[in-house]
């Protein structure tokens, strides 16, 4: 869901798109073969397609400039299985198992950094297409989310057999991967014991605000076997109907988790966002501006979301997406330093 105005209708009120985006049909989807290598975007051994292009130059309050070469880990203690957004540009109602371009950007953009703290694991699958959603939502009809869940069950169950080996496990995923991941903590890991792997989930761009029956929000930087959940809008957004971030059905409560302040309260974020025109072509392609984003999780009657104040230049979705498209890119200085933490935690055990 990287840049919804090019695939949902304007004439989709919020309200109708969120309850579509939570339901989950049943259906059949063809099994896929996750012990093949070309059912991966990315795993060990097999990264370029995450890990190009990645270093970044760090703009400093005083407008000092540092460069940051990406630097793959060596020997991570911690896996990230990570499952991404809709961003498919094929035609069909799903995607097939190519590794196409626009993959391979959002899994650069959101996921290859975090290579420098684990071993990072990107299954392709067949995602419901932007087309698709499209299709879906301009008639008002359920999306069916099985074909997609199936394969990313499939290739979790493939990793929990085959690559994790008792390590430590980060769940990272953003909009389409966030409703799949959500599903798949509910009914393998939820109170089960492939529970006793999980470091953290970071479910970015969640339509519900919520956590688990036994996997609760993080509080802490280092505390392990918990969940972020948020959704970004600008402070100044009041769309009467936002998308992301919603209470659950029958509750007044939603959960947000600041991932640059976990306790609460407002904390600078440290992004990394694409070289804007006007910098230097040929510097590196990222920038990571310190001390001019800033953000705290703000409840209200519609749910709980994390405000963003300072990115006036990052263009916002349609109403009621807010800043859906920078979810990730927003905290994700942030997100490798809590990995830092919780890998450390991890390493020492309870």
């Amino acid at each position: 869901m990287r840049a919804p105005a090019a695939w949902i209708p304007a004439s989709i009120p919020a309200s109708i798109a969120a309850a579509l985006l939570l339901q989950l049909p049943a259906a059949q989807a063809d099994p896929v073969d996750y012990g093949a290598p070309s059912a991966w975007l990315c795993r060990p051994g097999m990264q370029e397609a995450c890990q190009r292009g990645l270093d970044a130059l760090v703009v400093r309050p005083d407008g000092s400039r540092v460069a940051e070469p990406f630097v793959p880990a060596a020997d991570p203690g911690i896996d990230c299985f990570y499952v991404y957004p809709t961003v498919s540009r094929e035609r069909g109602m799903y995607a097939d198992l190519a590794a196409s371009p626009e993959l391979a950007r959002v899994a650069q953009s959101q996921a290859g950094r975090l290579g420098s703290r684990c071993r990072l694991f990107v299954p392709l699958y067949r995602q419901l297409t932007r087309a698709g959603l499209a299709d879906v939502m301009g008639s008002l009809r359920r999306p069916d989310w099985e074909p997609p869940y199936r394969g990313v069950l499939a290739a979790w169950r493939w990793y929990l057999e085959h690559d994790n080996g008792g390590r430590g496990v980060v769940l990272v995923g953003h909009s389409q991967g966030t409703v799949l991941l959500r599903r798949l903590i509910a009914e393998e890991i939820d109170g089960r014991p492939a529970q006793r792997l999980l470091v953290s989930a970071f479910l970015a761009g969640s339509p519900q605000g919520a956590a688990f029956a036994h996997i609760g929000p993080c509080r802490t930087a280092g505390e392990t076997g918990c969940v972020y959940v948020w959704g970004s809008y600008r402070a100044g957004d009041d769309a009467p109907r936002r998308l992301f971030g919603r209470a659950p059905p029958g509750s007044r409560d939603a959960v947000c988790v600041n991932p640059a302040a976990p306790g609460g309260g407002a904390h600078p974020l440290r992004p990394y966002l694409p070289r804007p025109p006007g910098m230097d072509p040929d510097g590196p392609p990222w920038i990571v501006p310190e001390g001019v984003v800033s953000a705290a999780c703000v409840a209200d009657r519609q749910g709980n979301v994390l405000r963003v104040s300072g990115a006036a230049r990052l263009p916002d979705g349609m109403p009621g997406w807010g800043l859906h498209r920078w979810d990730v890119n927003l905290v994700l200085g942030d997100i490798l330093a809590l990995l830092d933490a919780q890998a450390a935690a991890w390493k020492t055990g309870p």
